[in-house]
């Protein structure tokens, strides 16, 4: 298979078990008619999923094959051919990540020690990436270290984690605080040389541009920060899960938003189209779940599968679902994600309330765009416009090659701020012929039909059918009618009397913005029938739980009998309350109880959320304690207390 690797080896399966009349995907279609259409409503997010099941063998010949591959990436890279080492590198991923969901294979020394190699590979030849964000599956996932720390965390999902004293903006995404923001939080700040910083820097290069775009879509300005999540702003960034650009998109996902993916282009690194794109996905996805925060579960995880695990918690609950409802029905990956969210548009809207130190800033992205015709290289156009080919290559991430693709009409080029004048006398001193279209090659010696398919982007067979070839004989002299596409480049309207204008989208706008006021652990609300009805007539509606809420801290020999009669409350209500299937607690564990006053047990403790305008002395006087002990409980030195804190208060003192 070793020379084929342009062709996944898994197709390559998938060909030669239809050949032969035998399924590689036994149940597929059952499948994927299940799992098709995750959005009615919106016909851009409908998409097929479906699992690839493999038996041992043919897993194992894939093994075999991305070895081969990877011996091919050496020899590549070696004779300096960078786009055979892209293309090697992609093939070998798209195995990889087969591989990966095959369950038998997790403990498998030869794919794990495969599974290091191709991820070494991929990060040698694109770089370690500074964010979070590249997903190497369940097994060797990149954001490991960070996870590991989350998953330490005692009863995640409590809401008593504690935030500096911050100015209050109201956001439309919820900013959910509770220990898994936190340790979320407390990773990024650990060290912010790894990551945090590199994200402030290119936050003053792209966030202007993200902005302008939201404002524009109607999409919450908040969700800017996601970019961080998923690339540290780096328009470049790779998954080796085949997720590109500065928003992750993948290929099926990007071209269903209109990003061409090919060749010569990836749109999904274009800055400015796939922040628009992002936009739209996200809107489509908030218009599926009417929930900002299942919308992101949602962009990181299959809408199909998160919409299932709603409705599985919302029949178990009877009421709307939220994410902290569904977060122990999803992967880790996402679980982990709505939170480092969260944490981040906390940390980068409030740096100085956390301590970051001000990093220095990236270039502003500013530039003129241009109409160019012709096949010229990035090093022509940077000598034309009097800069480098870094720069050019920097403003026009989205280019795979180190040329424009050959088109029909005109590419639109970035080309740096304050270059027009200087390109546009070069470019009008060129020939007329090097203002030409590219649709036609002359065959030089030693070329194949591969090759010049291979230069334009496009396949043998199209070449030949363009030029009415039976076989793949071709002669040297001989033009051929190359197919080419209609670009726009990185302006999708531009208009041609827009040429050479400067773009420049300003400063970001540092809008601070605070986490939710600590709600209640969601609690299941029951559809009333109409014969529960009040002596008035009307029917009675769910209601939160009445009581003060209390925090039990399970001992050894604990029992939820035992816990239920020392509250004064039903078993089922603490089951309830914690979303507990059965009676099986564990020796530390936090049970939430709301307790009628007078029926708490000896020992038991209140979570007090702080009011605006309240004080210490006036909630020690609320409860009967002191001022002393409730410092001394919230490890607090002072007196200062913010609206929203949650302080423990022990009612047995």
């Amino acid at each position: 298979m070793g020379r084929l690797v342009q062709r996944s080896t898994v197709t390559l399966l998938i060909l030669l078990a239809a050949a032969s009349g035998s399924a590689l995907f036994p149940g597929a279609a059952a499948q994927s008619a299940s799992e098709a259409g995750f959005a009615a409503d919106t016909t851009r997010l409908q998409r097929i999923e479906q699992a690839i099941v493999l038996s041992e063998r043919d897993a194992h010949l894939v093994i075999a094959s991305i070895y081969g591959v990877l011996q091919q990436v050496i020899e590549s890279e070696t004779l300096g051919d960078p786009a055979r080492v892209e293309v090697l590198l992609d093939s070998a991923v798209r195995d990889l990540d087969v591989l990966a969901q095959q369950p038998y294979l997790h403990d498998d020394d030869r794919y794990r020690e495969l599974y290091r190699s191709v991820v070494t590979e991929f990060e040698r030849y694109h770089g370690a990436a500074d964010t979070l964000a590249l997903a190497l599956g369940d097994i060797f996932a990149s954001r490991s270290q960070m996870f590991a720390s989350m998953n330490e965390v005692d009863e995640p999902l409590l809401e008593d984690a504690n935030l500096p004293d911050m100015p209050v903006m109201v956001s439309t995404v919820p900013m959910t605080m509770n220990r898994l923001v936190q340790s979320s939080m407390q990773f990024l700040q650990r060290e912010p040389d790894k990551h945090l910083n590199h994200w402030l820097s290119r936050a003053e290069t792209y966030f202007p541009m993200i902005e302008r775009i939201f404002a524009e879509e109607g999409v919450p300005d908040e969700l800017k920060y996601l970019a961080m999540v998923e690339s540290g702003l780096n328009p470049r960034a790779r998954s080796w899960a085949r997720a590109v650009g500065m928003w992750q998109f993948i290929g099926a996902t990007g071209r269903a938003y209109g990003l061409e993916v090919n060749g010569w282009v990836d749109e999904r690194m274009d800055p400015e189209k796939a922040t628009r794109a992002a936009a739209r996905h996200l809107k489509d996805l908030y218009a599926m779940f009417g929930d900002w925060q299942l919308a992101l579960a949602g962009y990181n995880y299959s809408p199909a599968k998160v919409r299932r695990a709603i409705r599985s918690a919302e029949a178990r609950l009877d009421r709307k679902a939220t994410f902290w409802d569904i977060y122990t029905q999803i992967p880790r990956e996402t679980r982990n994600y709505v939170p480092m969210f969260i944490a981040t548009a906390l940390i980068v809207s409030h740096p100085e309330s956390f301590g970051v130190k001000p990093v220095e800033p990236g270039p502003t992205f500013a530039f003129h765009r241009v109409p160019v015709f012709g096949s010229h290289t990035l090093e022509r156009i940077a000598e034309m416009c009097g800069s480098t080919t870094t720069v050019v290559k920097a403003l026009n991430p989205e280019l795979r090659r180190n040329g424009l693709p050959p088109a029909t009409g005109a590419y639109w080029v970035r080309i740096p701020a304050g270059s027009y004048d200087t390109f546009a006398a070069n470019y009008a001193a060129l020939p007329e012929s090097e203002r030409q279209p590219a649709t036609e090659h002359t065959v030089r010696s030693g070329e194949t039909l591969s090759h010049i398919a291979s230069r334009y982007g496009t396949s043998v067979s199209q070449v030949k059918r363009q030029n009415g070839l039976s076989g793949n004989t071709i002669r040297v002299g001989q033009r051929l009618a190359v197919p080419v596409a209609e670009y726009s480049g990185p302006s999708p309207d531009a208009d041609p009397e827009s040429a050479g204008e400067l773009v420049h989208f300003g400063s970001r706008n540092l809008r601070p913005i605070v986490a939710a006021a600590p709600t209640e652990l969601p609690t299941p609300t029951r559809t009333v029938s109409s014969r529960s009805t009040s002596s008035s007539g009307s029917s009675s509606s769910p209601s939160a739980p009445a009581g003060e809420r209390v925090t039990h801290v399970v001992k050894s020999g604990d029992t939820i009998s035992e816990i239920a009669e020392k509250y004064g409350v039903s078993q089922s209500r603490i089951r309830s309350w914690n979303n507990l299937r059965g009676s099986r607690i564990r020796v530390g564990q936090r049970l939430t109880l709301y307790v009628q006053p007078g029926k708490s047990g000896s020992g038991s403790t209140v979570v007090h959320t702080v009011r605006r305008g309240e004080t210490l002395s006036r909630i020690a006087s609320q409860y009967s304690v002191s001022v002393s002990d409730l410092r001394s409980w919230n490890s607090i030195s002072g007196s200062r207390i913010y609206a929203g804190q949650r302080l423990t208060v022990r009612k047995d003192s």
